[in-house]
């Protein structure tokens, strides 16, 4: 017997949920629960696995459809597999780009038609049918079956409507392989071709960015802020670029065209970072709270913003010397019970727990720190958020756990190469140097992230290896070697740049350097093979600056 499609509607409105349901079962014999919001969604999911989810992106006094999308996914509680359908009625640029941005399989506008809801629906189930086998290997953690499955597909027989389906698949996987050349070759393919395929503008943006071309991503950007319907959404991507440049005035100018009332909680975390690393914590601080106050009837978007303030109020105790931490530890505790009143998950929880231990650490009060922490397990950090694992690292040092805080340290930087979302790697990884700094850390960090990146380009492997020498120089610049490896890298890749390094920068900046014989005649080849090839390396708006002798 063939197993009914089990499908979860998520839609505040009673009238509109019923002529969904209606509408959807008029198709075929499906499996359909309903929801009025993402809350009881996540409570469904619990018991229940669903092949497709259609929410609404308004939900009420609720967060929004593509909130809930994102964290249920976080969570793992919304399988790879899972077909999202969105349905609004909200043709504003900042609604309709946030929806794009997480790649739902249909977009749905309202009003719609039954006729429009059926040929979706069944063009979708129909392609869904057809990459059954990719979508099961994703559930079991195995991408590549998946990928190769798309591959052998795409050499037979489709339809030019399947084509694209399999191929924007394709695209998808690579990036979660963290294959961004290839991505951006098969991105730069679709748009040769039809230069209107906003998908493959997002997912070639994305793996610029990924693979460090920030300065190609920026080119592509520049062109979607004319556009109403993408602006907001590149302004935010400009303003991640930016501040992994280390430029935090103009990511915050270039936040500044978004309205406040507009800012997504990622751009808010955006802009609160840029204003941090400005010195200016008033601000940040003000902006937190406006943008709870403002929240204050979206529960799950209050407690979310009352976190980030008492993060913020933990992060200046951590600056501050003993005797003036006692206002900042008050404010943030405060927050947190604020904001874990009606804790109805163990993710939340760890997150609760972990910050409020640290806070006792930071009044010097480690039996309370301990207690608190009694019962958690490393485990438990490594399902926790990134933050919140950042938050393990830091209690586990303090009270002397450092095997437990070691290997939590090591899942961290797992998840943040994997990370396909351009936002939680910029501040993600922001805190985490910060982290390592702070700890001591950043000196064995740095050796070992070389030392694994010297392997990789011993293999051959240089676009895996690049990214671990700029991670190693980025953690200790002090060390002329790890420069030095990165700009072999570059020289032998002949790239112009990588994130916000220069090769030609490079060149100058170990010039003057104190370099040990083998790495002199190193240096000196290196030189002589960009002189060789100045095209290559050469950026007309940094030019200029380039000193005589390496032109």
């Amino acid at each position: 017997m063939k197993q009914k499609i089990k499908i979860a509607i998520v839609e505040d409105n009673t009238t509109a949920r019923l002529n969904l349901r209606s509408n959807l079962l008029s198709m075929g014999e499906f499996d359909i629960a309903s929801y009025t919001n993402g809350k009881e969604l996540r409570n469904g999911l619990r018991t229940m696995n669903f092949d497709v989810v259609v929410i609404d992106f308004h939900l009420g006094q609720n967060k929004n459809g593509v909130e809930w999308i994102q964290y249920l996914t976080e969570a793992k509680l919304i399988k790879p597999s899972t077909g999202i359908v969105f349905l609004t009625s909200d043709r504003l640029p900042q609604t309709i780009s946030q929806i794009l941005d997480i790649h739902p399989d249909i977009l749905i506008i309202k009003p719609y038609t039954i006729k429009t809801l059926h040929t979706s629906m069944n063009h979708y189930l129909s392609i869904r049918s057809k990459i059954k086998p990719a979508l099961e290997y994703l559930d079991n953690e195995q991408p590549e079956k998946a990928l190769k499955f798309v591959d052998d597909s795409l050499q037979g027989s489709l339809s030019k409507r399947a084509r694209a389906d399999f191929i924007k698949l394709k695209g998808r996987l690579l990036i979660s392989e963290q294959r961004y050349t290839d991505a951006v070759a098969l991105y730069r393919n679709i748009l040769e071709r039809s230069s209107n395929v906003l998908w493959a503008h997002w997912g070639l943006i994305k793996s610029e960015f990924l693979s460090g071309q920030w300065r190609h991503c920026q080119n592509m950007l520049d062109s979607l802020i004319s556009d109403q319907l993408t602006k907001d959404k590149a302004y935010e991507w400009m303003a991640c670029v930016e501040i992994g440049k280390e430029n935090y005035d103009l990511a915050e100018k270039i936040l500044d065209n978004i309205k406040e009332n507009d800012l997504t909680i990622p751009a808010t975390k955006l802009k609160v970072l840029a204003y941090k690393m400005q010195g200016r914590s008033e601000e940040a601080i003000k902006l937190l709270e406006k943008k709870r106050q403002s929240n204050f009837t979206v529960k799950e978007r209050f407690d979310e913003y009352t976190i980030e303030l008492a993060r913020y109020h933990l992060q200046l105790a951590e600056n501050s010397v003993m005797n003036e931490r006692a206002p900042k530890l008050h404010a943030a505790k405060c927050l947190i019970g604020n904001a874990s009143r009606s804790i109805l998950d163990n993710q939340t929880q760890h997150q609760r727990d972990f910050m409020l231990a640290l806070a006792s650490l930071l009044e010097g009060d480690k039996q309370k720190a301990e207690r608190i922490i009694l019962d958690k397990t490393v485990g438990d950090a490594k399902n926790a958020k990134l933050t919140t694992m950042v938050d393990a690292i830091k209690v586990w040092f303090g009270l002397g756990k450092e095997d437990k805080a070691r290997e939590v340290w090591n899942e961290v930087d797992r998840k943040l190469s994997a990370k396909d979302d351009q936002i939680d790697q910029i501040l993600a990884g922001s805190l985490m140097l910060e982290t390592e700094k702070s700890l001591g850390l950043s000196e064995e960090k740095a050796k070992r992230v070389n030392d694994q990146g010297m392997v990789l380009y011993l293999g051959n492997q240089l676009n895996d290896a690049i990214e671990l020498f700029y991670k190693a120089r980025q953690l200790d610049s002090s060390v002329p070697a790890f420069t030095l490896n990165l700009l072999q890298c570059l020289s032998d890749i002949k790239k112009a740049e990588y994130k916000d390094q220069k090769t030609l920068v490079l060149v100058d900046e170990l010039k003057d350097k104190r370099l040990s014989e083998s790495n002199k005649k190193r240096y000196n080849l290196i030189r002589k093979k960009i002189n060789e090839f100045p095209e290559a390396y050469r950026m007309s708006d940094y030019e200029e600056h380039m000193s005589e002798d390496v032109a």
